[in-house]
């Protein structure tokens, strides 16, 4: 069980601006992981996350967004992955 609650948009007991905060993910075209349910219980902390996350994955236009190509995303975290002799 997680320590940090997740929250679910079919659970009632959910606060709207929770509900909203989710939303906005589903319409992202994001799937809406579990890290995504944990930061909802703070919505503004979420928003922010996702902002990274968009700018991250080269989605918008415009200051602050990426300009490479999400090929080269991938390739940036592969290196790395490989280079910290992580385990993806």
């Amino acid at each position: 069980m997680a320590r940090i609650p997740l929250r679910h948009e079919d659970d009632p007991t959910t606060d709207p601006a929770i509900l909203a905060a989710l939303d906005r993910i589903a319409t992202s075209g994001f799937p809406t992981f579990n890290v995504f349910r944990a930061l909802a219980n703070k919505p503004a902390a979420l928003d922010g996350f996702m902002a990274y996350v968009m700018a991250i994955y080269n989605t918008g236009s415009g200051a602050g967004f990426s300009t490479i190509t999400p090929k080269e995303t991938e390739l940036a975290y592969t290196t790395a992955t490989v280079a910290n002799n992580c385990h993806y």
